[in-house]
Protein backbone atom coordinates (compact mmCIF):
# COMPACT_ATOMS: atom_id res chain seq x y z
CA UNK A 1 0.00 0.00 0.00
CA UNK A 2 1.34 3.41 -0.96
CA UNK A 3 2.15 5.84 1.82
CA UNK A 4 -0.49 8.59 1.66
CA UNK A 5 1.81 11.15 3.29
CA UNK A 6 4.32 10.81 0.45
CA UNK A 7 1.77 11.10 -2.32
CA UNK A 8 -0.33 13.93 -0.92
CA UNK A 9 0.91 17.30 0.22
CA UNK A 10 -1.61 18.82 2.60
CA UNK A 11 -1.16 22.25 4.16
CA UNK A 12 -2.52 22.20 7.69
CA UNK A 13 -1.49 25.79 8.51
CA UNK A 14 -4.80 27.67 9.06
CA UNK A 15 -5.34 30.83 7.03
CA UNK A 16 -5.88 33.07 10.06
CA UNK A 17 -2.50 32.02 11.46
CA UNK A 18 -0.73 32.77 8.20
CA UNK A 19 -2.43 36.18 8.08
CA UNK A 20 -1.44 36.97 11.68
CA UNK A 21 2.14 35.81 11.08
CA UNK A 22 2.38 38.14 8.08
CA UNK A 23 0.93 41.05 10.08
CA UNK A 24 3.40 40.48 12.93
CA UNK A 25 6.33 40.45 10.49
CA UNK A 26 5.14 43.73 8.93
CA UNK A 27 4.46 45.44 12.27
CA UNK A 28 7.85 44.46 13.75
CA UNK A 29 9.36 47.34 11.77
CA UNK A 30 7.30 49.73 13.90
CA UNK A 31 8.19 48.45 17.38
CA UNK A 32 11.22 48.61 19.67
CA UNK A 33 10.58 45.53 21.80
CA UNK A 34 8.54 42.33 21.65
CA UNK A 35 6.82 41.07 24.78
CA UNK A 36 5.78 37.44 24.68
CA UNK A 37 2.98 36.59 27.10
CA UNK A 38 3.12 32.99 28.35
CA UNK A 39 1.19 30.97 30.91
CA UNK A 40 3.46 30.55 33.96
CA UNK A 41 2.06 27.05 34.54
CA UNK A 42 3.06 25.81 31.07
CA UNK A 43 5.51 28.30 29.53
CA UNK A 44 6.89 26.13 26.75
CA UNK A 45 3.52 24.61 25.84
CA UNK A 46 1.92 28.06 25.67
CA UNK A 47 4.71 29.36 23.43
CA UNK A 48 4.22 29.51 19.67
CA UNK A 49 7.32 28.01 18.03
CA UNK A 50 7.07 30.49 15.13
CA UNK A 51 7.49 33.53 17.39
CA UNK A 52 11.23 33.07 17.97
CA UNK A 53 11.87 32.89 14.24
CA UNK A 54 9.63 35.84 13.36
CA UNK A 55 11.03 38.10 16.10
CA UNK A 56 14.72 37.22 15.64
CA UNK A 57 16.87 40.32 16.00
CA UNK A 58 14.35 42.28 18.10
CA UNK A 59 14.70 43.08 21.78
CA UNK A 60 12.50 40.66 23.66
CA UNK A 61 10.98 40.01 27.06
CA UNK A 62 8.91 37.12 28.44
CA UNK A 63 5.94 37.74 30.74
CA UNK A 64 4.91 34.67 32.71
CA UNK A 65 1.29 35.41 33.59
CA UNK A 66 -0.88 33.50 36.08
CA UNK A 67 2.16 33.11 38.35
CA UNK A 68 -0.22 32.88 41.31
CA UNK A 69 -1.53 29.56 39.94
CA UNK A 70 1.94 28.07 39.44
CA UNK A 71 4.38 26.73 41.99
CA UNK A 72 6.76 29.46 43.21
CA UNK A 73 9.85 27.25 42.91
CA UNK A 74 8.89 26.36 39.34
CA UNK A 75 8.31 30.06 38.59
CA UNK A 76 11.86 30.82 39.68
CA UNK A 77 13.22 27.92 37.64
CA UNK A 78 11.51 29.35 34.52
CA UNK A 79 12.89 32.83 35.21
CA UNK A 80 16.36 31.26 35.42
CA UNK A 81 15.73 29.19 32.26
CA UNK A 82 14.93 32.31 30.22
CA UNK A 83 17.80 34.25 31.84
CA UNK A 84 20.22 31.59 30.61
CA UNK A 85 18.77 32.10 27.13
CA UNK A 86 19.45 35.84 27.62
CA UNK A 87 15.75 36.70 27.54
CA UNK A 88 14.54 38.75 30.51
CA UNK A 89 11.42 37.31 32.13
CA UNK A 90 9.02 38.62 34.75
CA UNK A 91 6.19 37.05 36.72
CA UNK A 92 2.72 38.57 36.68
CA UNK A 93 -0.83 37.94 37.80
CA UNK A 94 -3.05 40.02 35.55
CA UNK A 95 -6.09 39.55 37.81
CA UNK A 96 -4.48 41.23 40.81
CA UNK A 97 -2.00 43.41 38.90
CA UNK A 98 0.95 41.78 40.65
CA UNK A 99 4.15 42.19 38.65
CA UNK A 100 2.90 44.81 36.19
CA UNK A 101 5.25 47.43 37.66
CA UNK A 102 8.11 44.95 37.23
CA UNK A 103 7.17 44.55 33.55
CA UNK A 104 7.41 48.27 32.95
CA UNK A 105 10.70 48.54 34.86
CA UNK A 106 12.15 45.62 32.87
CA UNK A 107 11.07 47.19 29.56
CA UNK A 108 12.70 50.48 30.56
CA UNK A 109 15.87 48.60 31.58
CA UNK A 110 16.01 46.73 28.26
CA UNK A 111 15.46 49.97 26.33
CA UNK A 112 17.71 52.16 28.51
CA UNK A 113 20.69 52.20 26.14
CA UNK A 114 18.51 52.98 23.11
CA UNK A 115 16.71 55.77 24.97
CA UNK A 116 20.02 57.31 26.02
CA UNK A 117 21.22 57.22 22.41
CA UNK A 118 18.03 58.92 21.26
CA UNK A 119 18.35 61.54 24.00
CA UNK A 120 21.85 62.36 22.76
CA UNK A 121 20.30 63.00 19.35
CA UNK A 122 17.74 65.33 20.93
CA UNK A 123 14.83 62.88 20.86
CA UNK A 124 13.78 63.22 24.49
CA UNK A 125 10.49 61.75 25.65
CA UNK A 126 10.04 59.34 22.74
CA UNK A 127 7.60 56.55 23.54
CA UNK A 128 8.76 52.96 23.69
CA UNK A 129 6.84 51.01 21.09
CA UNK A 130 6.09 47.45 22.15
CA UNK A 131 4.30 44.52 20.60
CA UNK A 132 2.68 41.98 22.89
CA UNK A 133 2.34 38.49 21.48
CA UNK A 134 0.24 35.72 22.95
CA UNK A 135 0.42 32.57 20.83
CA UNK A 136 -0.28 34.04 17.38
CA UNK A 137 -2.37 36.97 18.58
CA UNK A 138 -0.76 40.36 18.28
CA UNK A 139 -1.39 43.48 20.37
CA UNK A 140 0.55 46.71 20.02
CA UNK A 141 0.88 49.16 22.87
CA UNK A 142 2.77 52.35 23.42
CA UNK A 143 4.49 52.98 26.73
CA UNK A 144 5.37 56.48 27.85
Amino acid sequence: MENIQNSTNINWYPGHMAKTRKQIAEDLKLVDIVIELLDARIPISSQNPDIAQITAGKKKMIVLNKCDLADEKENQRWIEYFRKKEIPAVLTDSNSGKGIDNCIKQIEKIMEEDLQGQAQKGRIGRKIRAMILRNTKCRKIFIY
